[in-house]
């Protein structure tokens, strides 16, 4: 039997009360089974039924006059994580003890209202979100969820995750208030195959919502700009609220702030299938916590604030050949200004090209590229020369999350495949690596609360080579309104990860069940 199944029957098998020797409240449990009974008697309903598009039993959109609509949106994802992080960890040849493999469980629930017309649109949602059977000596994801707030194994919060208003007017906006937002999603492509680029290889890089994480990250604060059919130009300033790994999603990250603009070429007629950005975006932390980085005097410098400034751009295009689409997508950013006492110089690229073939059985969409960010090759001079992710949603483009784009550069190839109309299949090879062995190798995705930085560093021994990493994905999705995901994640270490860690093999998985309308 293999590990995931191992650990998928003792997680379910358990008895009803404990996941991996942890008291889960009742209450939960009973949540949890409800919402595993809906999915599962959702995803019984007969396939006849699947083109009928008003499966819901009760309405969800009302019309209140004068061109006003009300319309009430509920998701609700379900998910149990399966971590074997290595294992034990040691450094100059002592082992610590940690918990390295372990289950825990997720639950978001969110339920909001839209109300909108012709000039304006305004959204009210409140979040629930729980995380239980956390590991109390861990590593990995579940630790991450218990670092932040000790000694709760069991965490609930509710809070409010969104709540703006917008105006529209002659393309103008101007929104303001507790919202989302992605770097890379301005200018949304039409073209279906740029726009699984856009959403899943260019937009989230430094700044995201992070709602691979249980509880997600939203922005205080607003934006403006002018869209049409063929360009969007946006600015914005915002104040992140606290979340992702922290359960608490509602106080505000009081020292930290984001601010950027950027200029947007859409896919039309007169550049068909093309999609290119301009960026710049601020980063500002004043916290007074101690920064994660390889300089002894930077990480001491609390007192002074990191200040980065990112310019960049991005293009990706989609053209016919043969018997399929050809794709290429390119990005590139710098960074300046002042970590701590240091000054900030830094990278990263990207470069990605794939063929779909599209006339054939799974229309199979085979794609490879790099991308890398830059590391800071010496720990002792007056440059701070590691790329900072800001405030991503960095499991985009690191499902199995021992790492980020931080000093890292991952080479890979991916396929990307659909053999159903209600299935869809993803398979990646990794190989990875370091950019400077004289930094660290960085995971995480920013700020969470007030007290923690938001990145972790392990470092490197001297080395260069990190692992090969091997994952797989499959989406089934019956109804418009139900999907399930299955992911499955083995990375092969290599020295770095030897030098770290008792073992070098690491797993990660999670099946989960989403219902949203």
């Amino acid at each position: 039997m293999t590990y995931l199944s191992q650990q998928f029957l003792k997680t379910a098998a358990g008895n009803y009360c404990r996941l991996d020797n942890k008291q889960i409240p009742i209450r939960y449990l009973k949540k949890f089974a409800a919402t595993v009974t809906a999915c599962l008697f959702l995803g019984y309903i007969p396939t006849a039924c699947i083109a009928d598009e008003n499966l819901l039993p009760f309405p969800t959109e009302f019309n209140l006059g004068d061109e006003t609509r009300l319309k009430l949106e509920m998701n609700e994802r379900i998910r149990g994580e399966f971590a074997d992080w290595f294992g034990n960890q040691q450094a100059n040849g002592k082992v610590t003890p940690k918990e390295y493999s372990y289950n825990f469980v997720g639950n978001k629930f969110q339920l909001g209202a839209r109300l909108t017309n012709s000039f304006s649109e305004s959204f009210a949602q409140l979040q629930d979100t729980l995380v239980a059977a956390l590991p109390t000596n861990g590593l990995g994801v579940g630790a991450a969820y218990y670092q932040n707030r000790p000694p709760e194994t069991t965490q609930n919060s509710v809070f409010l995750r969104q709540g703006w208003s917008k105006l529209k007017y002659n393309g103008f906006f101007l929104s303001g208030g507790r919202q989302l937002y992605s770097d890379g999603a301005q200018g949304t492509a039409r073209n279906t195959s740029l726009k699984w680029i856009q959403d899943t290889r260019i937009a989230q890089r430094l700044i995201g919502p992070f709602d691979y994480t249980h509880t997600g990250r939203s922005f205080d604060g607003g934006a403006l700009g002018y869209s049409s059919d063929s360009i969007e130009v946006s600015g914005f300033g915002f104040v992140p609220t606290w979340g992702g790994f922290e359960t608490d999603g509602m106080p505000e990250i009081s020292g930290v702030d984001v601010a950027g603009a950027s200029l947007n070429l859409r896919d039309t007629g007169f550049l068909p299938n093309v999609l290119a950005r301009l960026s710049y975006y601020y980063y500002g932390d004043n916290r007074n916590i101690a920064a994660v980085d390889n300089s002894i005097a930077a990480t001491q410098a609390n007192g002074l604030p990191i200040n980065i400034h990112t310019l960049g751009g991005s293009i990706a295009h989609v053209i016919r050949i043969g018997p399929g689409n050809l794709d290429g997508m390119l990005y590139a950013f710098g960074q300046v200004g002042k970590w701590r006492a240091l000054n900030q110089a830094a990278w990263a690229y990207g470069a990605e090209f794939g063929y779909q073939f599209m006339d054939v059985w799974a229309s199979p969409w085979l794609r490879v590229g790099v991308n890398s960010g830059s590391g800071d090759s010496n720990p002792h001079d007056n440059t701070h020369g590691t790329f900072f992710q800001m405030l991503p949603t960095a499991w985009l483009y690191a499902q199995f999350p021992f790492y980020n784009m931080m000093n890292n550069q991952d080479v890979f190839v991916q396929a990307v495949l659909k053999p159903h109309p209600m299935i869809t299949t993803r398979i990646d090879f990794h190989s990875l690596s370091v950019n400077a062995s004289s930094d660290l190798v960085y995971s995480g995705s920013g700020a969470t609360n007030n007290t923690l930085f938001g990145y972790s560093g392990m470092k490197t021994g001297g080395y260069l080579d990190l692992a090969y990493l091997a994952h797989a994905s499959v989406n089934f999705k019956p109804l418009d309104f139900l999907q399930f995901n299955a992911f499955y994640a083995h990375a092969f270490g290599q020295s770095i990860l030897s030098a770290n860690y008792a073992g070098n093999q690491g797993n990660y998985a999670f099946l989960e069940a989403v219902v949203s309308f």
